[in-house]
């Protein structure tokens, strides 16, 4: 059974569109996704719809992310988001999902222990129990949760970066992110898993996509109306492959005025971003070359 391991779509249905037709290429017969289907890039509704698309023809199982997690807050009333960088992404994304986005997300998982060709094994967002814990390879915490594993195996995402690792005979897969890929190249990513004699062998892909489309997208759309800062420093992510919106984040907190959009506009300038969309689209002929 070849299965494919996909997490961390953040609303970059273009990128989500080339690795699932990757995973296809490759044989796919089942999909496990990890969360984070929306949020941060301007298509919620087209990567919804592609899950949906991709349920009706595969087998296929869903979990929530901590993003999803954001959008059902919202719906309770347990959160408020207004536009500004500091939210305004987060409210674009509520404003763009439909009844039947937020009836589905509501009855998804943040983890589960489930059964595949006799392998048996525990998928998560991030922790079993925390959809907001933060562990990768580099992490010692990541050490601590070997012996709390119930299985041989554990698909995790969250971090965006894609690794294997393995401690007494127990291994963490994280496929990495499809849609804001990190640590590395910027293509999306996803892990294929081989999945016979109850053992598993995975291959990782990456796969390279028209990041183009996704930039326009984000301007077209009224994101970067909602969010300037944050959206901006979203597309150099995924430009880059590197943690442009951390950097941000890290030189506003030096205010310590994360509700002024005065200080994102200053961060951005301090870290030498461009903010239109044609110095945008530029700066990807200057990453590729």
């Amino acid at each position: 059974m070849k299965v494919a391991v996909l997490s961390d779509i953040h609303s970059n249905y273009y990128a989500f569109k080339a690795c699932y037709e990757d995973a296809i290429k490759c044989g796919a017969e089942m999909f496990i996704f990890l969360g984070d289907y929306v949020s941060d890039l301007s298509e919620a509704q087209r990567t919804m719809d592609l899950v949906y698309e991709i349920g009706s023809k595969y087998p296929t199982i869903c979990l929530r992310g901590n993003r999803e997690g954001y959008m059902l807050d919202c719906e309770s009333g347990r959160s408020s988001f207004i536009r500004g960088s500091k939210t305004g992404s987060l409210l674009f994304t509520y404003e763009h999902l439909r009844k039947k986005d937020l009836d589905f997300i509501r009855g998804l998982k943040i983890s589960d222990t489930i059964e595949i060709e006799g392998v048996h094994m525990e998928i998560a967002h991030a922790a079993m129990d925390n959809d907001r814990y933060y562990f990768d390879s580099n992490d010692g915490h990541t050490a601590d949760i070997f012996p709390q594993m119930k299985c041989d195996y554990l698909l995790t995402g969250h971090s965006h970066k894609q690794y294997i690792q393995q401690n007494a005979g127990k291994t963490i897969i994280n496929p990495g992110s499809v849609g804001i890929p990190q640590g590395g190249t910027p293509h999306p990513k996803y892990a294929l898993l081989d999945i016979a004699n109850g053992s598993i062998s995975c291959q990782f892909r990456e796969v390279p996509y028209d990041m183009a489309d996704a930039i326009r997208s984000q301007f077209a759309s009224g994101l970067v109306e909602y969010a300037k800062y944050w959206a901006i420093g979203i597309l150099y992510d995924i430009i880059t492959g590197d943690e442009w919106v951390l950097k941000l984040l890290s030189t506003v907190e030096k205010t310590g005025d994360f509700a002024n959009e005065e200080a994102w506009k200053s961060a951005a300038l301090e870290l030498g971003m461009k903010l239109t969309e044609q110095e945008i689209l530029e700066r990807i002929n200057h990453e590729i070359s």
